[in-house]
């Protein structure tokens, strides 16, 4: 199942997209990025928490989550 976040900047909307399948990350990456968005996906709740900087994990907070796909 996925879940989806969207942040908008003055030029684009940004979504974040969480699903642990890679085939259904690589589906909604292609489709929304056809219609203009900035996607980035990841596959767990914990990674999504992690690129919104909300783990909790003060020494983590800055780094970028290691399997994110910009």
């Amino acid at each position: 199942m996925a879940a989806l976040a969207t942040v908008a900047t003055e030029t684009q909307f940004h979504v974040l997209a969480v699903d642990d399948s890679l085939i259904d990350r690589k589906l909604i990456e292609r489709l929304l990025k056809t219609s203009s968005y900035q996607v980035t996906a990841v596959d767990s709740g914990s990674k999504a928490l992690e690129f919104l900087g909300l783990n909790g994990d003060d020494e983590h907070r800055d780094s970028n989550p290691s399997s994110v796909s910009p």
